[in-house]
């Protein structure tokens, strides 16, 4: 038997099936470990009425929300500019809520629960660490 031209070994899918398998997951990988590096600020609304202007303040970065619904959560993706610094969750006029360190980069990611009565929950894990154990 003669040997294979390399022009038809391109044409084989034996030959193509392992290259886009080993493209995708290389791609799939990459974006992962870009995705994993994003810090973020959650911030549900549980308070029992709407919120109607919210602003998330973290690593010198400020984002408004308007409107946020009961029962309904916002998302901020830091961008991977500035200083660390603390969360600060305001509306106009008032400070609802200042604490939990933050990083714009190391895949950060902080979970608010804005409660009635002025009560508030706030969780920050990084992604590549396993969550702390829940309380009994």
């Amino acid at each position: 038997m003669a040997p294979d031209s390399p022009r038809s070994l391109w044409r084989r899918r034996r030959f193509w099936w392992p290259v886009a398998s080993l493209a995708a997951l290389a791609a799939a990988l990459t974006l992962a470990v870009v995705w994993s590096q994003t810090s973020q600020v959650v911030v549900y609304n549980l308070t029992g009425e709407a919120v109607p202007s919210l602003t998330i303040m973290a690593c010198g970065q400020r984002r408004t929300f308007h409107d946020v619904g009961d029962g309904e959560s916002v998302r901020f993706a830091l961008a991977p500019a500035g200083e660390p610094s603390e969360i600060v969750l305001s509306t106009p006029g008032a400070t609802l809520w200042q604490g939990e360190y933050m990083e714009p980069r190391g895949g950060y990611h902080g979970r608010i629960r804005l409660l009635p009565h002025g009560q508030t929950e706030c969780l920050v894990t990084q992604s590549w660490q396993p969550a702390p154990p829940a309380n009994p």
